[in-house]
This record gives C-alpha cells, structure tokens and sequence, in this order.
C-alpha cells in the first residue's frame, strides 16, 4: 500500500484512543453485582507482567505499567513498527 506524504501528514495529526489491557477475567453476572467498594477482582495475569497497547482494539504494543505522580502510567517495552502502525491505521480508514 502506497502512502503519500500528504496522507501522512494528515495521519500524524489525527488523534487516537489507546487502551492498555492490564489483564482479564470470568466471573458470573451474579458475582458482579455482589462487588462492592474495597472487593477484589483476580485477574488471569502474573504480577509484573505487563499490559497490551491497543489502538482500535489492535495490539500494537506491550509495556509495564508504573506510578508517575500517583497516576497510572505505561512504560512501552516493545511495539509495533511505524512503517506497520501507519498501514494499520490507513486499513482501519481512521483517515
């Protein structure tokens, strides 16, 4: 697929929703709404072990997450490619 450069600069600017997966679990309609303020939820993740990076329910990367001033945060450790990430986003017509 051929990008001109206008194309890419239109894409550069154009905003985006990143989500970060912490991890994920089943639970039952009824467990849920037993949950109350202070109950946990286990996930199906090791500790430590990191988030996905998606764009457009796409993973596009992983990264660990850390506290920077008692906000969440996401230190990226491997991610797509930009050559790769700009083809995604031109398939996905976020144009």
């Amino acid at each position: 697929m051929e990008i001109s450069e206008r194309d890419y600069d239109l894409l550069v600017d154009t905003e985006i929703v990143v989500d970060v997966m912490l991890g994920s679990t089943n639970i039952s309609i009824s467990e849920f709404l037993k949950l109350g303020d202070g109950d946990i939820i286990s996930l199906y993740k090791a500790a430590g072990s990191g988030g996905e990076i998606y764009v457009n329910s796409r993973i596009i990367g992983t990264g660990d997450i850390i506290v920077i001033d008692d906000k969440l945060a996401v230190r990226v450790q491997d991610s797509m490619d930009s050559d790769n990430v700009v083809r995604y986003f031109f398939e996905e017509h976020i144009l």
